[in-house]
Protein backbone atom coordinates (compact mmCIF):
# COMPACT_ATOMS: atom_id res chain seq x y z
CA UNK A 1 0.00 0.00 0.00
CA UNK A 2 3.43 2.63 0.40
CA UNK A 3 3.89 2.30 -3.33
CA UNK A 4 0.78 3.62 -4.25
CA UNK A 5 1.06 6.47 -2.03
CA UNK A 6 4.54 7.45 -2.69
CA UNK A 7 3.18 7.94 -5.92
CA UNK A 8 0.48 9.87 -5.74
CA UNK A 9 2.78 11.84 -3.29
CA UNK A 10 5.52 12.10 -6.22
CA UNK A 11 2.55 13.51 -8.67
CA UNK A 12 1.56 15.99 -6.27
CA UNK A 13 4.99 17.55 -5.55
CA UNK A 14 5.83 17.82 -9.47
CA UNK A 15 2.36 20.01 -9.68
CA UNK A 16 3.92 22.25 -6.74
CA UNK A 17 7.44 22.28 -8.34
CA UNK A 18 5.16 23.20 -12.04
CA UNK A 19 2.93 25.88 -10.38
CA UNK A 20 6.01 27.87 -9.18
CA UNK A 21 7.53 27.54 -12.61
CA UNK A 22 4.66 28.87 -14.02
CA UNK A 23 4.02 31.37 -11.69
CA UNK A 24 5.55 34.22 -13.98
CA UNK A 25 3.62 33.18 -17.18
CA UNK A 26 0.19 34.54 -17.77
CA UNK A 27 -0.51 32.00 -20.54
CA UNK A 28 -4.41 30.93 -20.75
CA UNK A 29 -6.07 28.79 -23.12
CA UNK A 30 -9.09 29.98 -25.30
CA UNK A 31 -12.27 29.13 -25.72
CA UNK A 32 -12.20 26.69 -28.25
CA UNK A 33 -11.40 23.89 -25.53
CA UNK A 34 -14.85 22.86 -24.50
CA UNK A 35 -13.85 21.25 -20.81
CA UNK A 36 -13.03 24.28 -19.18
CA UNK A 37 -15.57 26.50 -17.68
CA UNK A 38 -16.13 29.89 -18.43
CA UNK A 39 -14.87 31.21 -15.57
CA UNK A 40 -12.09 33.37 -16.53
CA UNK A 41 -9.26 31.66 -13.81
CA UNK A 42 -9.73 28.03 -14.91
CA UNK A 43 -8.37 29.31 -18.80
CA UNK A 44 -5.18 29.79 -16.73
CA UNK A 45 -2.13 27.12 -17.74
CA UNK A 46 -1.19 27.80 -14.09
CA UNK A 47 -4.80 26.10 -13.04
CA UNK A 48 -3.57 23.00 -14.42
CA UNK A 49 -0.84 21.79 -12.04
CA UNK A 50 -3.23 23.68 -9.05
CA UNK A 51 -5.86 21.05 -9.09
CA UNK A 52 -3.06 18.54 -10.35
CA UNK A 53 -1.60 19.25 -6.99
CA UNK A 54 -4.64 18.91 -4.94
CA UNK A 55 -6.06 15.90 -6.92
CA UNK A 56 -3.03 13.95 -6.29
CA UNK A 57 -3.05 14.98 -2.66
CA UNK A 58 -6.80 14.34 -2.06
CA UNK A 59 -6.23 10.85 -3.77
CA UNK A 60 -3.20 10.20 -1.69
CA UNK A 61 -5.44 10.14 1.73
CA UNK A 62 -4.10 13.77 2.43
CA UNK A 63 -0.99 12.66 3.86
CA UNK A 64 0.66 14.74 6.26
CA UNK A 65 -2.46 16.85 7.44
CA UNK A 66 -2.16 14.84 11.24
CA UNK A 67 1.97 16.18 11.43
CA UNK A 68 0.68 19.22 9.93
CA UNK A 69 -1.69 20.11 13.02
CA UNK A 70 0.31 18.96 15.97
CA UNK A 71 1.51 22.55 16.12
CA UNK A 72 -1.12 24.91 17.17
CA UNK A 73 -0.21 27.78 15.29
CA UNK A 74 -0.08 25.87 11.94
CA UNK A 75 -3.39 24.61 12.23
CA UNK A 76 -4.45 28.04 13.19
CA UNK A 77 -3.14 29.30 9.85
CA UNK A 78 -4.41 26.61 7.91
CA UNK A 79 -8.12 26.85 9.74
CA UNK A 80 -8.27 30.55 9.43
CA UNK A 81 -7.49 30.38 6.08
CA UNK A 82 -10.61 27.64 5.14
CA UNK A 83 -12.57 29.90 7.36
CA UNK A 84 -11.91 32.14 4.82
CA UNK A 85 -12.31 30.33 1.95
CA UNK A 86 -15.95 29.44 2.75
CA UNK A 87 -16.76 33.19 4.05
CA UNK A 88 -15.56 34.23 0.49
CA UNK A 89 -17.82 31.56 -1.48
CA UNK A 90 -20.89 32.99 1.04
CA UNK A 91 -20.26 36.50 -0.08
CA UNK A 92 -21.29 35.37 -3.36
CA UNK A 93 -25.05 35.46 -2.30
CA UNK A 94 -24.64 39.50 -1.22
CA UNK A 95 -22.16 39.99 -3.72
CA UNK A 96 -22.70 44.04 -5.00
CA UNK A 97 -23.61 42.59 -9.20
CA UNK A 98 -24.53 39.34 -7.88
CA UNK A 99 -27.51 39.70 -10.41
CA UNK A 100 -26.04 40.98 -13.38
CA UNK A 101 -22.40 39.61 -12.89
CA UNK A 102 -22.24 36.31 -10.99
CA UNK A 103 -19.76 35.36 -12.31
CA UNK A 104 -17.07 38.21 -11.17
CA UNK A 105 -17.60 36.39 -7.37
CA UNK A 106 -17.58 32.73 -8.14
CA UNK A 107 -14.34 33.60 -9.99
CA UNK A 108 -12.69 35.56 -7.56
CA UNK A 109 -13.74 32.84 -4.87
CA UNK A 110 -13.25 29.96 -6.81
CA UNK A 111 -9.25 31.41 -7.48
CA UNK A 112 -8.84 32.07 -4.10
CA UNK A 113 -10.60 28.99 -2.52
CA UNK A 114 -7.84 26.87 -5.01
CA UNK A 115 -4.87 29.11 -4.09
CA UNK A 116 -5.52 28.07 -0.49
CA UNK A 117 -6.29 24.58 -0.97
CA UNK A 118 -2.89 24.10 -3.19
CA UNK A 119 -0.90 26.08 -0.11
CA UNK A 120 -2.50 23.21 2.34
CA UNK A 121 -1.48 20.13 0.05
CA UNK A 122 2.41 21.94 -0.11
CA UNK A 123 2.45 22.09 3.72
CA UNK A 124 1.08 19.05 3.80
CA UNK A 125 2.75 17.09 1.89
CA UNK A 126 6.79 18.17 2.95
CA UNK A 127 7.88 19.72 0.00
CA UNK A 128 11.47 20.61 0.20
CA UNK A 129 11.85 24.09 0.41
CA UNK A 130 14.91 23.67 -1.51
CA UNK A 131 13.10 22.64 -4.09
CA UNK A 132 10.61 25.66 -4.34
CA UNK A 133 13.64 28.12 -4.15
CA UNK A 134 15.06 26.01 -7.52
CA UNK A 135 12.27 26.66 -8.82
CA UNK A 136 12.10 30.69 -8.54
CA UNK A 137 15.78 30.80 -8.90
CA UNK A 138 15.22 29.62 -12.72
CA UNK A 139 12.41 31.66 -13.11
CA UNK A 140 14.84 35.17 -11.52
CA UNK A 141 17.22 34.08 -14.33
CA UNK A 142 15.09 33.83 -17.79
CA UNK A 143 12.82 36.62 -16.21
CA UNK A 144 15.64 38.76 -15.91
CA UNK A 145 16.93 37.86 -19.04
CA UNK A 146 13.79 38.82 -20.63
CA UNK A 147 13.48 42.50 -18.52
CA UNK A 148 16.63 42.95 -19.80
CA UNK A 149 15.32 42.60 -23.66
CA UNK A 150 12.01 44.20 -23.26
CA UNK A 151 13.83 46.90 -21.70
CA UNK A 152 16.10 47.25 -24.53
CA UNK A 153 13.55 46.80 -27.26
CA UNK A 154 11.49 49.56 -25.86
CA UNK A 155 8.57 46.98 -25.86
CA UNK A 156 7.67 42.88 -26.71
CA UNK A 157 10.02 41.17 -28.52
CA UNK A 158 7.51 38.22 -30.15
CA UNK A 159 6.87 36.20 -27.61
CA UNK A 160 3.02 36.38 -27.63
CA UNK A 161 3.20 32.24 -28.16
CA UNK A 162 4.44 32.35 -24.67
CA UNK A 163 1.95 34.73 -23.25
CA UNK A 164 3.62 37.96 -24.01
CA UNK A 165 1.49 41.15 -24.42
CA UNK A 166 2.25 42.80 -27.53
CA UNK A 167 3.06 46.42 -26.66
CA UNK A 168 5.35 49.42 -27.40
CA UNK A 169 5.80 53.21 -26.51
CA UNK A 170 2.30 53.96 -28.83
CA UNK A 171 0.31 51.54 -26.98
CA UNK A 172 -3.02 53.65 -25.31
CA UNK A 173 -2.26 53.12 -21.95
CA UNK A 174 1.26 51.68 -21.49
CA UNK A 175 3.58 51.85 -18.49
CA UNK A 176 5.71 54.55 -19.29
CA UNK A 177 8.65 56.36 -17.00
CA UNK A 178 8.55 60.10 -18.67
CA UNK A 179 11.38 62.73 -17.60
CA UNK A 180 11.28 65.78 -19.98
CA UNK A 181 11.76 64.45 -23.19
CA UNK A 182 12.66 61.30 -22.07
CA UNK A 183 10.48 57.89 -22.50
CA UNK A 184 11.02 55.25 -21.15
CA UNK A 185 8.70 51.93 -21.60
CA UNK A 186 8.69 49.73 -18.41
CA UNK A 187 8.88 46.04 -19.51
CA UNK A 188 6.43 43.24 -18.45
CA UNK A 189 7.77 39.78 -19.08
CA UNK A 190 5.10 37.45 -19.71
CA UNK A 191 2.79 38.97 -17.22
CA UNK A 192 0.13 41.81 -18.27
CA UNK A 193 1.57 44.56 -15.96
CA UNK A 194 5.03 46.00 -15.05
CA UNK A 195 4.43 45.83 -11.14
CA UNK A 196 3.63 42.05 -11.83
CA UNK A 197 6.96 41.42 -13.05
CA UNK A 198 8.55 43.15 -10.75
CA UNK A 199 6.45 41.51 -7.52
CA UNK A 200 8.31 38.29 -9.25
CA UNK A 201 11.50 39.86 -9.70
CA UNK A 202 11.53 40.65 -5.91
CA UNK A 203 10.35 37.52 -5.07
CA UNK A 204 13.05 35.33 -6.68
CA UNK A 205 15.82 37.44 -5.71
CA UNK A 206 15.07 37.12 -2.30
CA UNK A 207 14.45 33.75 -2.72
CA UNK A 208 18.39 33.37 -4.66
CA UNK A 209 19.74 34.92 -2.06
CA UNK A 210 19.79 31.98 0.06
CA UNK A 211 21.81 29.84 -2.35
CA UNK A 212 24.76 32.42 -1.03
CA UNK A 213 25.46 30.23 1.85
CA UNK A 214 24.98 26.94 0.29
CA UNK A 215 26.72 23.89 0.91
CA UNK A 216 27.42 23.58 -2.38
CA UNK A 217 29.97 25.79 -4.62
CA UNK A 218 28.32 25.95 -7.77
CA UNK A 219 25.46 27.37 -6.15
CA UNK A 220 26.92 30.21 -3.88
CA UNK A 221 29.17 31.02 -7.17
CA UNK A 222 26.11 31.01 -9.41
CA UNK A 223 24.15 33.33 -6.52
CA UNK A 224 26.99 35.69 -7.28
CA UNK A 225 26.07 35.84 -11.06
CA UNK A 226 22.59 35.59 -10.58
CA UNK A 227 22.03 38.34 -8.20
CA UNK A 228 23.21 41.36 -9.84
CA UNK A 229 21.43 40.38 -12.64
CA UNK A 230 18.27 40.11 -10.72
CA UNK A 231 18.38 43.45 -9.12
CA UNK A 232 19.12 45.10 -12.35
CA UNK A 233 16.09 43.86 -13.61
CA UNK A 234 14.31 44.63 -10.60
CA UNK A 235 15.44 48.10 -11.20
CA UNK A 236 14.51 48.44 -14.24
CA UNK A 237 10.90 47.58 -13.76
CA UNK A 238 10.86 51.21 -11.85
CA UNK A 239 8.34 49.24 -9.28
CA UNK A 240 8.61 51.27 -6.23
CA UNK A 241 6.07 48.86 -4.53
CA UNK A 242 8.66 45.97 -5.21
CA UNK A 243 11.96 47.88 -4.09
CA UNK A 244 10.66 48.63 -1.27
CA UNK A 245 9.26 44.89 -0.68
CA UNK A 246 13.26 43.91 -1.62
CA UNK A 247 14.02 46.29 1.59
CA UNK A 248 11.70 44.41 4.17
CA UNK A 249 12.56 41.02 3.05
CA UNK A 250 15.91 41.28 3.09
CA UNK A 251 15.66 42.84 6.63
CA UNK A 252 14.33 39.49 7.63
CA UNK A 253 16.75 37.75 5.34
CA UNK A 254 19.55 39.30 7.15
CA UNK A 255 18.02 39.25 10.86
CA UNK A 256 17.92 35.52 10.56
CA UNK A 257 20.35 34.38 8.09
CA UNK A 258 23.21 36.40 9.18
CA UNK A 259 24.31 33.98 11.30
CA UNK A 260 24.48 31.36 8.41
CA UNK A 261 27.96 33.34 7.28
CA UNK A 262 30.46 31.55 9.30
CA UNK A 263 32.72 29.72 6.02
CA UNK A 264 35.77 32.01 5.18
CA UNK A 265 34.60 31.19 1.37
CA UNK A 266 30.69 32.22 2.30
CA UNK A 267 31.87 35.65 3.55
CA UNK A 268 34.04 36.49 0.69
CA UNK A 269 31.80 35.53 -2.08
CA UNK A 270 28.91 37.49 0.18
CA UNK A 271 30.81 40.36 0.58
CA UNK A 272 31.93 40.11 -3.15
CA UNK A 273 28.15 39.93 -4.29
CA UNK A 274 27.20 42.84 -2.28
CA UNK A 275 29.53 44.80 -4.02
CA UNK A 276 28.76 44.01 -7.72
CA UNK A 277 25.20 45.00 -6.19
CA UNK A 278 26.49 47.87 -5.30
CA UNK A 279 28.28 48.81 -8.50
CA UNK A 280 24.85 48.01 -10.78
CA UNK A 281 22.51 50.49 -8.47
CA UNK A 282 25.18 53.10 -9.17
CA UNK A 283 25.47 52.32 -13.14
CA UNK A 284 21.55 52.23 -12.97
CA UNK A 285 21.50 55.68 -11.61
CA UNK A 286 23.89 57.10 -13.57
CA UNK A 287 21.51 55.85 -16.39
CA UNK A 288 18.52 56.70 -15.72
CA UNK A 289 19.02 59.25 -12.74
CA UNK A 290 16.52 61.31 -14.38
CA UNK A 291 13.58 59.00 -14.79
CA UNK A 292 14.32 57.83 -11.04
CA UNK A 293 13.82 61.62 -9.99
CA UNK A 294 10.54 61.39 -11.95
CA UNK A 295 9.24 58.11 -10.42
CA UNK A 296 10.16 58.42 -6.74
CA UNK A 297 8.56 62.02 -7.42
CA UNK A 298 10.74 64.42 -6.39
CA UNK A 299 9.78 65.75 -9.88
CA UNK A 300 6.38 67.25 -11.10
CA UNK A 301 5.56 64.54 -14.13
CA UNK A 302 1.68 64.57 -14.58
CA UNK A 303 2.01 60.57 -14.95
CA UNK A 304 3.29 60.12 -11.94
CA UNK A 305 1.02 62.56 -10.08
CA UNK A 306 -1.62 61.02 -11.80
CA UNK A 307 -0.87 57.22 -10.35
CA UNK A 308 -0.78 59.09 -7.08
CA UNK A 309 -3.91 60.88 -6.98
CA UNK A 310 -6.27 57.32 -8.53
CA UNK A 311 -4.76 55.85 -5.49
CA UNK A 312 -5.99 58.00 -3.28
CA UNK A 313 -9.03 58.21 -4.88
CA UNK A 314 -9.32 54.52 -4.63
CA UNK A 315 -8.62 54.44 -1.31
CA UNK A 316 -11.42 57.19 -0.35
CA UNK A 317 -13.85 54.95 -2.21
CA UNK A 318 -12.56 51.12 -0.16
CA UNK A 319 -13.66 53.56 3.07
CA UNK A 320 -16.91 54.39 2.33
CA UNK A 321 -17.48 51.29 1.01
CA UNK A 322 -16.09 49.81 4.26
CA UNK A 323 -18.45 52.70 6.02
CA UNK A 324 -21.80 51.45 4.16
CA UNK A 325 -21.25 47.63 4.81
CA UNK A 326 -19.27 46.72 7.34
CA UNK A 327 -19.98 43.51 8.73
CA UNK A 328 -20.65 41.69 5.20
CA UNK A 329 -18.43 43.83 2.42
CA UNK A 330 -19.87 44.17 -1.05
CA UNK A 331 -18.83 40.49 -1.52
CA UNK A 332 -15.02 39.11 -3.21
CA UNK A 333 -14.00 40.65 -6.53
CA UNK A 334 -16.92 43.15 -6.82
CA UNK A 335 -14.89 46.59 -5.22
CA UNK A 336 -14.01 47.40 -8.64
CA UNK A 337 -17.93 47.17 -9.76
CA UNK A 338 -18.72 49.77 -6.53
CA UNK A 339 -15.91 51.55 -7.23
CA UNK A 340 -17.42 52.15 -10.78
CA UNK A 341 -20.81 52.61 -8.79
CA UNK A 342 -19.28 55.88 -7.06
CA UNK A 343 -17.59 57.26 -10.26
CA UNK A 344 -20.70 57.65 -12.27
CA UNK A 345 -21.99 60.34 -9.62
CA UNK A 346 -18.11 61.96 -10.55
CA UNK A 347 -16.08 63.79 -13.13
CA UNK A 348 -12.67 61.97 -12.95
CA UNK A 349 -11.83 60.65 -15.59
CA UNK A 350 -11.25 57.12 -14.35
CA UNK A 351 -12.81 53.42 -14.45
CA UNK A 352 -13.29 50.89 -11.28
CA UNK A 353 -10.14 49.69 -10.32
CA UNK A 354 -9.41 47.57 -7.20
CA UNK A 355 -7.92 49.36 -4.40
CA UNK A 356 -4.03 49.14 -3.91
CA UNK A 357 -4.46 48.05 -0.26
CA UNK A 358 -4.69 44.30 0.26
CA UNK A 359 -6.38 44.89 3.87
CA UNK A 360 -8.58 47.82 2.92
CA UNK A 361 -9.78 45.83 -0.47
CA UNK A 362 -10.00 42.33 1.56
CA UNK A 363 -12.50 44.58 4.63
CA UNK A 364 -14.41 46.52 1.65
CA UNK A 365 -15.37 43.42 -0.13
CA UNK A 366 -15.57 40.63 2.98
CA UNK A 367 -16.24 42.87 5.77
CA UNK A 368 -14.76 43.01 9.41
CA UNK A 369 -14.98 38.89 9.48
CA UNK A 370 -12.99 38.68 6.99
CA UNK A 371 -10.30 41.30 6.96
CA UNK A 372 -10.17 39.89 10.46
CA UNK A 373 -9.53 36.38 9.22
CA UNK A 374 -6.91 37.49 6.54
CA UNK A 375 -5.11 39.04 9.43
CA UNK A 376 -5.11 36.39 11.66
CA UNK A 377 -3.98 34.17 8.90
CA UNK A 378 -0.76 36.55 7.69
CA UNK A 379 0.27 36.58 11.45
CA UNK A 380 -0.01 32.75 12.42
CA UNK A 381 1.64 32.03 9.77
CA UNK A 382 4.77 34.26 9.74
CA UNK A 383 5.04 33.41 13.35
CA UNK A 384 4.89 29.60 12.53
CA UNK A 385 7.78 29.89 9.90
CA UNK A 386 9.48 31.74 12.33
CA UNK A 387 9.12 29.04 15.02
CA UNK A 388 10.15 26.46 12.19
CA UNK A 389 13.29 28.67 10.98
CA UNK A 390 14.45 28.52 15.14
CA UNK A 391 13.85 24.86 15.42
CA UNK A 392 15.48 24.27 12.15
CA UNK A 393 17.92 26.93 10.87
CA UNK A 394 17.09 26.56 7.70
CA UNK A 395 18.29 28.67 5.19
CA UNK A 396 15.89 28.39 2.10
CA UNK A 397 12.76 28.29 4.78
CA UNK A 398 13.95 31.69 5.97
CA UNK A 399 14.65 33.19 2.41
CA UNK A 400 10.85 31.74 1.44
CA UNK A 401 9.55 33.91 4.96
CA UNK A 402 11.29 36.99 4.04
CA UNK A 403 9.09 36.85 0.30
CA UNK A 404 6.26 36.06 2.28
CA UNK A 405 6.79 39.51 4.05
CA UNK A 406 8.03 41.18 0.56
CA UNK A 407 4.55 40.64 -0.85
CA UNK A 408 2.63 41.88 2.79
CA UNK A 409 4.79 44.73 2.53
CA UNK A 410 3.42 45.36 -1.42
CA UNK A 411 0.35 44.76 -0.27
CA UNK A 412 -0.02 48.00 1.80
CA UNK A 413 0.80 49.64 -1.80
CA UNK A 414 -0.69 47.05 -4.11
CA UNK A 415 -3.34 44.55 -4.71
CA UNK A 416 -2.37 41.67 -6.67
CA UNK A 417 -0.84 39.85 -3.71
CA UNK A 418 -4.43 39.54 -2.83
CA UNK A 419 -6.52 39.65 -5.98
CA UNK A 420 -4.42 37.66 -8.84
CA UNK A 421 -3.78 33.75 -8.79
CA UNK A 422 -0.15 33.79 -9.76
CA UNK A 423 0.66 36.24 -6.65
CA UNK A 424 -1.96 34.39 -4.37
CA UNK A 425 0.26 31.07 -5.34
CA UNK A 426 3.50 32.86 -4.33
CA UNK A 427 2.27 34.49 -1.37
CA UNK A 428 0.39 31.28 0.49
CA UNK A 429 2.80 28.86 -1.57
CA UNK A 430 5.91 30.44 0.27
CA UNK A 431 4.64 30.38 3.58
CA UNK A 432 3.22 27.42 3.52
CA UNK A 433 6.98 25.89 2.11
CA UNK A 434 8.44 27.95 5.81
CA UNK A 435 6.60 26.43 8.05
CA UNK A 436 5.59 22.97 6.66
CA UNK A 437 7.37 20.52 9.31
CA UNK A 438 10.73 18.56 7.62
CA UNK A 439 9.57 14.84 6.48
CA UNK A 440 13.00 14.17 7.90
CA UNK A 441 14.84 16.85 10.35
CA UNK A 442 18.05 14.84 10.18
CA UNK A 443 18.38 13.72 6.67
CA UNK A 444 16.36 16.80 4.94
CA UNK A 445 18.54 19.38 5.67
CA UNK A 446 21.88 19.99 3.36
CA UNK A 447 25.00 19.69 6.11
CA UNK A 448 25.47 23.78 6.06
CA UNK A 449 21.68 23.71 7.29
CA UNK A 450 22.56 20.95 10.00
CA UNK A 451 22.26 21.70 13.37
CA UNK A 452 21.98 20.12 17.27
CA UNK A 453 18.59 21.55 16.86
CA UNK A 454 18.00 20.12 13.51
CA UNK A 455 18.43 16.28 14.68
CA UNK A 456 16.21 17.06 18.15
CA UNK A 457 13.55 18.64 15.45
CA UNK A 458 10.91 15.88 16.24
CA UNK A 459 11.64 16.53 20.13
CA UNK A 460 10.57 20.32 19.80
CA UNK A 461 7.12 21.40 20.03
CA UNK A 462 6.94 23.48 16.81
Amino acid sequence: MQKPQHFRRSMAEIGVIAAFLLAPVWLRFGDFLPFFSRLYVTRFVLFIPLIWTIFWWLLAGAPGIRKFAESKLRALWLGVLLLLVIWSFLSQSWAFVRVQHPEVAATAALQFGTAILFAAALACLQVPPAKVISALVFGLVWNSLLTLLQARAGGAIGLTALGEFPYNALTPGISIVRAGEITFVRPFGLLPHVNLLAGFLMVSLLAAASWLVSERRWRRILATCILPLGLYALLLTFSRAAWGGVFFGGCLLLLFGWRKLRQRQMLILAAITVAICVIVTIVFVSQYGDLLSARVGTGEEGIEMRSISDRIVFMEYALKAIGQAPLTGFGIGNFPWRASFYLQFTFYDLRGDNVHHVFLLAWSELGTPGMIMLGIAVLSGFFAAVRMIRATHNMYRIALASTFVALAAVGWLDHYPYTLLHFQVLWWGCIAAALSPPRNPALSATPADLSPNTLTEAKIPV
